[in-house]
């Protein structure tokens, strides 16, 4: 697991460091300007012919620059370094990191006055951390300069104008080919715009003191492949089909059978032993025929296709059979199918996870969901999440960490908010940002593949927060994969749950 900060976190980290003693605030800004000219060097491929424009702000990130300018000057390089005011306004840190490097400064520099041509790359150093508001002169119209330049950039920490803590971007912000982070990612290089503007993001490691996350900071986690390497669990030699988890999927109606099916069928390619889908009888015969592992619970129907509050009765015996649920894909939204989804869960003793439908009966009075003593695991989209927790969706979709953050201080359950990137908040307060994934699987069905997967790792005896950060990383992975076979414009969530085999075999160690 690695960490991704906020702008307060960062700066909170950045005190801790230089309070600890563990390194100066100078020390830092080296290092960080060391880190930035080693990846301007890389992208340069080592051609000292190639000019670089470095062009900085009046703050630390542009005296992160100013030391990057230092180092490639010494390397060879040539260096112009544009600063957005005088050699007065530096703080003692960077007037100190100035004297150091060394090199000339052309203060108050107006993008006219800089030969764009001439340069082989651009080192955006101008705002770093903390964009809140649209940006203004001179900065403005810098930031239009080095968009309209062809070559490469590469950003400081954080393109400048984009938001640090939502990936928002005000009014404009520069466009980079990279951005070289300081220390750990930053929340606004993850989510919304901030992957389209930051482009490949380099984490360099420049001192700062870890131990700060001892302390009662442990920010917001992204988790990688070689931690789930760590917490997945390869079936032991001698098992067999009941020791691999007993799934329960409930699902489907007339004309959603697919999402029953795409749910049930995941569960299996996910390692379960035993799946029992319940359906109704009306529309069983659709559901036999594309799943033939999956044993089917027939429900008497009276010919409606959906599932009736009369069948909570025919369910309670599966309901102590399994030991993990899927409910909700494809069950409906009338008013017979959400007073069967709050009847049934009601008599829930098992991990379980509430998808889709399954989530519309308990719209703006979640009080029944957090009372649940089962592990439970929520997977909304952003529209379904506003509806449930009473928020507006243009929140919820341009400040997602923020509005987690707000419901967990009520709701005590697992809670995968799925997007671009999928954000998982855990039971105990801490973020989880997905590092997998694609565009390719906006598509309908996708989210009952996960929903299937999820269900597995609750049933296989994964905790809640376990089984949704890895079910939705595996539901990435086998996404990536897709993609890798079919191209973004033609995935479905077939073929995602194709890959879901080949995810696993990621997760284990495989090729």
């Amino acid at each position: 697991m690695i960490k991704v900060l906020t702008t307060a976190r960062s700066q909170a980290l950045d005190r801790h460091t230089v309070r600890s003693g563990h390194n100066s605030e100078v020390d830092l800004m080296r290092n960080a300007g060391r880190a930035i000219a080693i990846e301007t060097g890389r992208l340069l491929r080592a051609d000292t012919r190639r000019p670089v424009l470095v062009v900085c702000g009046k703050g630390h990130n542009g005296g992160d620059g100013v030391a990057a300018a230092g180092f490639l000057s010494a390397w060879g390089y040539s260096c112009t370094v544009a600063l957005l005011g005088t050699l007065a306004d530096m703080d003692e840190v960077v007037s100190e990191i100035y004297r150091e490097a060394g090199i000339e400064v052309r203060e108050n520099t107006l993008p006219d006055d800089v030969g764009w041509v001439d340069h082989g790359l651009v080192i955006d150093a101008i705002l770093g951390i903390g964009t809140t508001q649209p940006l203004r002169e001179p900065v403005d119209s810098w930031v239009q300069a080095i968009n309209e330049y062809q070559g490469l950039v590469l950003a400081v920490d954080v393109p400048s104008g984009l938001g640090t803590d939502n990936g928002k971007v005000y009014s404009d912000a520069v466009q980079a080919d990279v951005t070289v982070t300081m220390g750990y990612p930053k929340l606004g290089l993850l989510i919304n715009s901030g992957p389209d503007y930051s482009g490949q993001v380099v984490t360099a490691d420049i001192g700062f003191d870890s131990t700060y996350f001892d302390e009662d900071e442990r920010g917001i986690a992204q988790f990688i492949s070689d931690d789930f390497r760590k917490l997945y669990r390869l079936p032991l030699r001698q098992t067999f089909k009941h020791r691999q988890g007993k799934t329960l999927v409930i699902a489907g109606s007339l004309g959603m059978t697919g999402a029953a099916v795409l749910a049930a069928r995941a569960t299996i390619l996910s390692g379960s032993g035993l799946t029992v889908a319940a359906c109704p009888a009306s529309i069983q015969h659709l559901y036999v025929p594309a799943m033939p592992e999956v044993i089917t619970l027939s429900l008497e129907d009276h010919g409606q296709g959906m599932f009736l509050p009369e069948h909570v009765s025919a369910i309670r015996e599966s309901l102590a059979w399994c030991t993990g649920v899927v409910l909700g894909p494809g069950l409906s939204r009338s008013p017979q199918v959400k007073e069967f989804v709050r009847d049934i869960f009601e008599h829930l003793d098992a991990p379980t996870l509430l998808d889709a439908d399954g989530l519309t009966p308990f719209n703006q009075g979640v009080d029944m969901l957090s009372a649940a003593e089962v592990p439970l695991v929520i997977t909304p989209h952003a529209q379904e999440f506003a509806q449930l927790f009473d928020h507006d969706l243009e929140e919820v979709m341009s400040d997602p960490v923020r509005v987690l953050s707000e419901v967990q201080a009520y709701f005590p359950h697992t809670v995968v908010l799925k997007g671009a990137p999928t954000l998982t908040l855990r039971a105990t307060g801490e973020i989880v940002v997905n590092s997998t994934g694609n565009p390719g699987m906006a598509t309908a069905g996708s989210g009952d593949v996960l929903s299937g997967i999820i269900g597995t790792l609750l049933s296989q005896g994964y905790g809640a927060d376990e089984a949704a950060i890895m079910g939705v990383w595996l539901h990435g992975q086998a996404g990536d994969m897709a993609r890798g076979r079919f191209g973004i414009p033609g995935m479905s969530s077939l073929h995602i749950l194709e890959q879901v085999p080949q995810a696993f075999d990621v997760l284990k160690g495989g090729s």
